[in-house]
């Protein structure tokens, strides 16, 4: 019964228009979500409402957040989406030792 309590992660990409780092961003969560189910929100910095990502990740997009931690920025690939969950799914569940690769 505690699988079916299991959370699903909740990844936020931080992208903007003619973006080619972020095209490659979203190919490789589509890599990831072939494997694993999470949670997408994408949004554009250059949105109106936004100012404060642009801000932030004006010059570091994609930006990659996990449960609204960052844990990516500016060129990165399935491998750092996966280690991410890894870790996400161990400290959720810290004392199940199948949670992890």
């Amino acid at each position: 019964m505690a699988a079916s309590a299991a959370r699903i992660a909740r990844l936020t990409l931080f992208s903007g228009p003619n973006c080619s780092l972020c095209d490659i961003a979203k190919a490789e969560l589509a890599k990831v979500r072939q494997q694993r189910h999470f949670q997408l929100e994408t949004i554009n910095i250059q949105d109106k409402g936004q100012e404060r990502w642009k801000r932030k990740y004006v010059y570091w997009i994609p930006a990659l957040h996990l449960e609204g931690k960052e844990v990516a920025k500016g060129r990165w690939d399935a491998q750092v989406v996966n280690e991410a969950l890894d870790k996400w799914e161990k400290d959720q569940n810290p004392t199940d030792p199948n949670l992890g690769r």
